[in-house]
């Protein structure tokens, strides 16, 4: 393979999807073979249509002459925040069990934010925002 290039495009591409994935949502979604988990998958499927979404959603909502052109898909938009909400909030029990069995909080954002949650009167959903805004930031 002498003067050969060597695609790392995929590779540095798992290793952020992990090293993102760990801080926001304290899990890894692939194991130590490359897997992927039915959540990681579930979790890519929501990022992809949420960026799909989000590049429609984009020119209607900031030019208004031209939403004609880009009409919102309301039913659409409905139906990726249940599936998006639904994923977090089992992310979310899975981290509250894992708390009550242990009797301490893990140094992870969802921790952080879930044992905040009464202090700082967090709702769920202002939870499940930040937590899908920090995952973005990084994207």
């Amino acid at each position: 393979n002498l003067g050969k290039g060597i695609l790392m495009r995929k590779y540095i591409g798992a290793v952020a999807f992990n090293n993102i994935t760990r801080l926001a949502f304290g899990k890894r979604f692939v194991n130590s073979e490359g897997v992927m988990d039915e959540q990681g998958v579930e979790f890519k499927a929501i990022v992809a249509n949420g960026l799909k979404l989000g590049a429609s959603l984009a020119m209607a909502e900031h030019i208004p002459w031209l939403r004609w052109m880009f009409p919102l898909e309301e039913e659409a938009f409905a139906k990726h925040g249940a599936r998006r909400d639904r994923l977090t909030r089992a992310i979310m029990d899975e981290h509250t069990q894992a708390r009550q069995k242990s009797g301490g909080a893990k140094q992870h954002f969802v921790d952080a934010l879930l044992t905040l949650q009464d202090k700082y009167d967090l709702s769920e959903d202002t939870i499940i925002g930040l937590l899908w805004v920090c995952c973005f930031v990084f994207l």
